[in-house]
């Protein structure tokens, strides 16, 4: 089974190294400065949300802003105790990217892309469905996501 390319991948550090060079003067600060990370959901699901602002002067008035977040406790060996590090990351490397940082690769970040490889296989060792069998979005069309952890389960 094939994952992501990670080809046109771009590390987080690489990204923030052309930041720093492009704007000296920038700063890479969290988007919600009081809180910088929030853990929400209930029950056995939670989630660690970061949220990164990539500003390229001090008072720039319009930021990248990056969002991310991770499940609590991680589902991987990559992200299980480094929950916040992972978002924190994540958020950064997208806050580059809507700022025009490296975006001609990539947003993911590592770990994203990892994660992204182990689910697929861990869905694809559960079940293997048969052709046809899951709905197909809509390219640029509103999407839909189920909404009880029953249904997700088919994510």
């Amino acid at each position: 089974m094939s994952g992501p390319n990670m080809d046109d991948y771009v590390p987080v550090n690489e990204r923030i190294q052309l930041f720093i060079a492009k704007h000296p003067e920038g700063s890479l600060r969290p988007l919600w400065p009081d809180e910088p990370y929030r853990v929400l959901g209930e029950g056995e699901t939670k989630w660690l949300v970061y949220g990164a602002a990539a500003y390229r002067w001090p008072d720039d008035p319009a930021p990248g802003v990056g969002l991310a977040w991770e499940p609590v406790p991680g589902k991987t060996p990559y992200t299980r105790g480094s929950e916040l590090m992972v978002a924190e990351s994540s958020a950064w490397g997208r806050a580059l990217a809507a700022i025009g940082i490296a975006t001609s690769r990539s947003v993911a970040s590592a770990e994203e892309v990892r994660s992204a490889q182990e689910r697929a296989g861990a869905s694809h060792s559960r079940r293997t469905p048969s052709r046809g069998s899951s709905p197909q979005p809509t390219p640029n069309a509103p999407q839909t996501a189920p909404q009880s952890a029953e249904e997700g389960d088919a994510w």
